[in-house]
C-alpha cells in the first residue's frame, strides 16, 4: 500500500474536529484481517477502500464513534474466479449525535463465497445517532456464490437507522441499449462497468493508482 499500512495513517493524532481523508487501493495484498479504530469525539473521517487483490481472504473492520463524530466508508471489492472473500464492517455508536455511511459494491467473478457483512450498533442512551449499512454485489459467473447482508442492532429510539442490499447481474436493458448505439456486449458491460466505479476511483488520491486500478478493472472483467 505504498509504505505506510491502513492502521499507521488512521492511528495519526489528529486535533479534535480535524476532518481526514483517505483512500487506498490493494492490488497484491488482501485487507487486513482485523482492522480497528475509534473515532475521538467531532472527528470526521471519509474513507475509500479500493481492493483488486487476487487472494482469498476474511477481514474484519471495527469503527467506534464517539459523540459528534462521523464517518463515511466506501468500498469496492472484486472477487477473481476461484477466491473467496468475507468482508464484515462493524460500526459502533458510542456517543450521541454520531453518524456513519456505509456504502459496500462488489463485482463477483468467482464460484466460490463472496460475502459482504455490516453490522451498525446503537446502544442505549446514544440518541440522535445516524446509521446506514447498505451493499450490493453484481454476479458475473453462472455459479456465483455472493451474499450481502447489512444488519442493524438498536437499543434507542431517537435515532435514524436504515439498510440496504442488493444481489443481481447488469441490467439487460443497459446493455441492449448500449449494444444498439453499437458497442458489443463485452463492451457494453465494461462500459456500464467503469461508469458504476468512476466515483469511487475519483476518490483515489493518486491519478496513477487511479490509472492502475481502471486497468485491473478491464482485466478481471469481461
Amino acid at each position: 500500500m505504498m509504505g505506510k499500512t491502513l492502521q499507521d495513517v488512521l492511528e495519526v493524532s489528529s486535533p479534535e474536529g480535524l476532518e481526514q481523508e483517505c483512500s487506498f487501493y490493494f492490488e497484491g495484498k488482501p485487507l487486513p484481517e482485523h482492522f480497528s479504530y475509534a473515532l475521538k469525539e467531532k472527528e470526521e473521517l471519509v474513507l475509500t477502500l479500493v481492493d483488486f487483490s487476487p487472494s482469498s481472504y476474511h477481514s474484519d473492520l471495527s469503527f467506534t464513534l464517539k459523540a459528534n463524530s462521523r464517518i463515511v466508508l466506501k468500498m469496492f471489492s472484486l472477487c477473481p474466479r476461484s477466491v473467496e472473500k468475507k468482508i464484515t464492517v462493524s460500526i459502533h455508536h458510542l456517543g450521541k449525535d454520531s453518524f456513519s455511511r456505509v456504502s459496500f459494491f462488489g463485482i463477483d467473478f468467482s464460484e466460490k463465497k463472496f460475502s459482504f457483512v455490516g453490522n451498525s450498533y446503537i446502544p442505549k442512551g446514544m440518541s440522535g445517532s445516524d446509521t446506514r449499512q447498505e451493499g450490493r454485489i453484481t454476479n458475473l459467473a453462472k455459479d456465483c456464490k455472493s451474499e450481502v447482508s447489512p444488519a442493524l442492532y438498536i437499543e434507542e429510539n431517537d435515532v435514524k437507522a436504515s439498510h440496504g442490499a442488493a444481489l443481481g447481474t447488469y441490467d439487460q436493458d443497459q446493455v441492449y441499449y448500449l449494444m444498439s448505439h453499437g458497442l458489443d456486449e463485452t463492451e457494453s458491460k465494461r462500459l456500464i462497468t467503469s461508469g458504476l466505479l468512476r466515483p469511487i476511483l475519483e476518490r483515489l488520491k493518486s491519478k496513477e493508482i487511479a490509472q492502475r486500478a481502471q486497468k485491473a478493472l478491464e482485466v478481471f472483467s469481461l
